[in-house]
């Protein structure tokens, strides 16, 4: 169960990443009477689910500071790809208490955080709700296809960006899927850097997208390491941003009756969406 507590009397999580990958909460503005309390992350379920998954870390005193906590996350199991909530279990039988915000240090992200590309990916990036919590957003990934820079000239878009858990090879491609099942693919080639990364460039023309209804038309982005291999989605992770959908903003491009235009969902994978005007 948790309890209704006024933001400002609710415990705040400070934390900070070192160059490891390592996070790093404390916690601060516990009950008085706290004993044995504990950290709980829950996944967020679907709008109207029960929660199902969820994983509780101990809370140790910090003895160089009195009344903060320390929660070494480090020890959790793999957290699945979601948005994981965050309370505060003060003592055995008391109700939970949401957590606040305090100090991120993510400055190790800044830059964007070094892949290693023989490796899956697991990313855990802690955040502010739009409501005001604290929570950490997951991602896990066999192979990643982690994009850099955008560039929208004239009628095409270059994507830029670098390969994790996979390699290019011969019969690597950008791969343009309209979103539904079934929906056509477009295919253009792709230029290996030989580093990891990659490039490739796609004509909007090319993007056979007429809305229907008024409705946009909706073309996920995904790199085909080789020919025969599985596709990879797109998308942007491995930084501090965890919601990119409306702080990379890229410009539309017109043609004709219809407007071309990169973003990042939700879930910050890159798609391009077509509407008119």
């Amino acid at each position: 169960m948790t309890t209704t507590v006024t933001k400002d009397k609710l415990p705040r999580a400070d934390c900070a990443m070192d160059a490891e990958g390592r996070l790093t909460t404390e916690l601060s503005s516990l009950p008085g009477d706290a004993a044995e309390p504990e950290l709980r992350i829950g996944l967020r379920p679907k709008k109207g689910e029960p929660e199902t998954t969820a994983h509780t870390v101990p809370l140790s005193p910090d003895p160089g500071a009195p009344g903060r906590w320390r929660a070494d996350l480090d020890g959790l199991p793999q957290l699945a790809e979601g948005r994981w909530d965050v309370w505060v279990l003060p003592g055995p039988g008391a109700d939970r208490l949401r957590v606040v915000p305090g100090l991120r240090d993510l400055r190790v992200l800044a830059g964007g955080r070094s892949a290693v590309a023989d490796g899956p990916l697991a990313v855990r990036v802690p955040y502010a709700t739009k409501d005001g919590y604290f929570a950490i957003r997951a991602w896990v990934r066999a192979a990643h296809a982690e994009a850099g820079d955008l560039r929208v000239a004239g009628r095409e878009l270059t994507v830029r960006g670098t390969l994790v858990g996979a390699r290019a090879g011969a019969g690597a491609a950008g791969l343009l899927k309209r979103r539904g099942k079934g929906g056509p693919v477009v295919e253009v080639p792709l230029s290996d850097g030989g580093d990891g990364s990659f490039s490739f460039t796609v004509r909007y023309e090319d993007l056979p997208s007429e809305p229907v209804e008024g409705e946009p038309v909706f073309w996920d982005v995904f790199v085909r390491p080789a020919a025969k291999a599985s596709r990879v989605r797109v998308a942007r992770l491995l930084d501090d941003v965890a919601d990119k959908k409306h702080v990379f903003v890229y410009p539309a491009t017109g043609i004709g009756p219809l407007s071309f235009r990169p973003y990042y969902t939700v879930d910050n994978d890159l798609s391009v969406e077509v509407a008119r005007g």
